[in-house]
């Protein structure tokens, strides 16, 4: 089912004046006059012409197959920042499982979005439908990055908690070397000061 097709533009306000040209569908045009007892409007093309159209053939909105493919580039987009999402995922994983588990979930979201997309393409023109799915796709690419964004913040937070227990291992070991290093020599110091006493 397709919303393309082509209005008469006449000489005058009824079907027994001349055709002047067949205008497609979604053609711009400018609206110069409007009869409501006849139900025809007097309309200018781009290129000078003018005639007479049928006005329940003029819409203020594009047509629906225009707005689909409008849509259409919006979710290649929207699929595209996923798969530019995912990659960035890709740099920050780590060991933790949790990480693990949330790369899993947006590879999952990604083909699942992948699917919506073919069978969005494949739909009607539908332009409501359209739209609503086109909302809830770009819901979940926000989402997305939320995710993404919640997962550099663990990864920053176990970097530090890293960092701090290395500092903690650096700060053991001086502290066990100056023990040693202070109490070593003063048992060695009584062993020797024992033996003299015999």
């Amino acid at each position: 089912m397709t919303d393309r097709l082509e209005v008469q533009m006449r000489r005058g306000q009824s079907l027994q004046h001349k055709i002047i040209k067949m205008v497609p569908s979604g053609t711009e045009l400018t609206v110069l006059e409007t009869n409501p007892q006849t139900g025809y409007s007097l309309v200018r093309l781009v290129t000078g012409e003018e005639g007479w159209i049928l006005s329940r053939y003029l819409s203020e909105q594009p047509i629906a197959i225009n707005r689909l493919d409008e849509m259409a580039k919006k979710l290649d987009a929207a699929v595209e920042e996923n798969k530019r999402l995912k990659a960035e995922l890709a740099t920050v994983r780590t060991g933790k499982q949790n990480t693990d588990k949330a790369a899993e979930l947006l590879q999952g979201e990604n083909a699942r979005l992948n699917t919506e997309l073919m069978a969005i393409r494949q739909a009607s023109a539908n332009a409501i439908q359209i739209q609503a799915e086109r909302d809830a796709l770009r819901e979940r690419v926000v989402n997305l990055e939320r995710e993404l964004d919640t997962l550099r913040r663990e990864k920053q937070a176990l970097d530090e908690d890293q960092r701090q227990a290395w500092f903690m291992i650096g700060a053991g070991v001086l502290l066990g070397g100056i023990f040693l290093g202070v109490v070593l020599p003063r048992l060695s110091w009584r062993k020797k000061s024992s033996w003299s006493s015999f």
